[in-house]
């Protein structure tokens, strides 16, 4: 077995997709983090592809909206996870969103593929300016937590129900 690693969503993921889908929705009630614009094109996957590759470049993009990159973690050709970088906030994102959202397969869970996840797209963040980035996730969420502090979130506050994390700045240089 190979290790996972992130890579663009392509027409050959799509069965993957499904898969990956499916089991988050049996799993998890609070919908789907890290997976883009899956639900609005789910029926039809070769325009969610191509909604990837707009908002990736941050072209045909409806209001209120920011570009951003959506990577699948990919084993073998089983998806491991799911990750979203968005390329700047909005004020919606800055209280609640954050830079980052991702999820993780059921299966995968608690063997450390969501912190590898994240650590990989921080590598991107950092190369693409993206810097400090604002990782948020729920009250409730103590995995996720736990994942945003060992790649060096810093709390700063809680807005709401949403707990937002910094990682990077001149005091962290972990990633």
């Amino acid at each position: 077995m190979h290790d996972a690693k992130l890579v663009f969503p392509d027409y050959c993921h799509q069965q993957a997709m499904e898969t990956f889908v499916k089991e988050l929705r049996n799993h998890d009630h609070e919908g789907l983090n890290g997976v883009g614009f899956y639900e609005s094109y789910e029926n039809d996957f070769v325009s969610w592809i191509q909604k990837e590759k707009q908002m990736h470049l941050g072209i045909h993009m409806d209001e209120g909206l920011v570009p951003g990159t959506t990577f699948l973690y990919m084993l073998d050709d089983e998806i491991v996870g799911s990750i979203n970088i968005r390329h700047c906030l909005n004020e919606e994102l800055l209280r609640h969103g954050g830079h980052i959202g991702y999820s993780i397969h059921p299966s995968y869970r608690r063997q450390g593929h969501a912190t590898r996840m994240l650590q990989e797209a921080l590598k991107y963040c950092k190369q693409w300016d993206i810097f400090p980035v604002l990782v948020t996730c729920h009250k409730d969420n103590i995995a996720s937590r736990k994942t945003i502090e060992k790649c060096g979130g810093k709390f700063e506050n809680q807005c709401d129900d949403i707990l937002r994390f910094w990682i990077g700045g001149k005091e962290n240089e972990r990633f």
